[in-house]
């Protein structure tokens, strides 16, 4: 059995998604995404995702609200101020607090077994005068080890996709680039066909102006509840990526095998060890329901979904 296993998830924005910086701040958005500060590029934090993913999980195993014993649990979030409502099962293991921990005190806690990280921005959508394209550059595509693969021209463009082979000049919104010498194939990349035609490889240096001055930005207003209009002053704007942006995130399943909770051993519910790929079913459980119920804020607005999109097949 491994110890570990790394997986790296293709997902696809079917609406927006907005995971705020926290607070309004001046400047071009009031309440803007947040971005990584090496690149300035917006990302989904990792906690954004497996927040998200646990509650979802809970939910597909009958373990956001349960009982037992006569006692009411809630495996889903943070499981009450100090986790006493996580249920903190090891043998058999919870489907929910084994993969993404819990704490219920000392000599009574355990970290997750699935480790999430950011999710970043592979292929990002902009509308042209051709229709819409997706760029990305070899710094996006360094983490895929692809970067040595892919060149970029410095201010011009590389088609990717056979749809876009004939264009010599192409325009990023209201950026036009003339197509140079470059290289790359996305062939084997796990993104839907229609993408893969028609992406274009950038240099390092403009893919992240492009993406900033493309990102999705609207205005909305609080609503009074009492009155149920439009609450004087209330007018702000925050920032989104856009739907049909391509993102990638890795997760790592690790095994209960070397994992002691008050001298218990993690054990399934049939007495077997507790694996990568048990781990990695309960979460995909709930990875599953991102492109139902979402991620982030603004979900009452229209923004959130996700679509995970090489989940393994089966009962998940």
């Amino acid at each position: 059995m491994n110890e570990f296993e790394v997986k790296t998830y293709y997902a696809i924005a079917l609406d927006p998604i907005h995971i705020g910086a926290g607070g309004a701040r001046l400047g071009r958005v009031d309440l803007p995404i947040i971005r990584d500060p090496a690149t300035n590029l917006p990302k989904i934090p990792g906690t954004s995702l497996s927040g998200p993913a646990r509650t979802y999980t809970a939910m597909q195993t009958n373990r956001y609200r349960w009982k037992k014993d006569g006692k009411e649990y809630s495996c889903a979030g943070r499981g009450g101020e100090g986790g006493e409502k996580h249920c903190g099962s090891v043998n058999p293991a919870c489907p929910v607090c084994v993969p993404y921990g819990f704490s219920k005190g000392s000599g009574n806690s355990m970290q997750g077994l699935a480790q999430f990280f950011d999710a970043q921005i592979l292929l990002f959508p902009v509308a042209s005068l051709t229709g819409t394209v997706w760029v990305t550059s070899s710094i996006v595509l360094e983490g895929l080890g692809l970067n040595s693969e892919f060149q970029a021209p410095e201010n011009g463009f590389y088609p990717l996709g056979e749809q876009l082979k004939d264009k010599r000049k192409l325009n990023f919104g209201w950026l036009m680039l003339s197509r140079g010498e470059g290289s790359g194939d996305l062939t084997n990349l796990s993104v839907p066909d229609m993408v893969k035609q028609r992406a274009v490889l950038v240099s390092d240096k403009l893919f992240p102006k492009i993406v900033n001055t493309n990102l999705e930005v609207r205005t909305s207003v609080s609503i009074d509840p009492a009155t149920g209009t439009a609450e004087e002053g209330a007018l702000f704007t925050y920032e989104a990526i856009p739907r049909g942006t391509v993102l990638r995130f890795d997760v790592i399943y690790n095994s209960g095998k070397y994992f002691r909770v008050g001298e218990q051993e993690l054990r399934t519910e049939d007495g077997g060890e507790v694996g990568t790929q048990w781990v990695k079913a309960q979460v995909e459980k709930g990875l599953k329901l991102f492109e139902i119920l979402g991620i982030g804020r603004m979900g009452t607005r229209g923004m959130g979904r996700l679509k995970v999109l090489n989940l393994e097949k089966g009962d998940c």
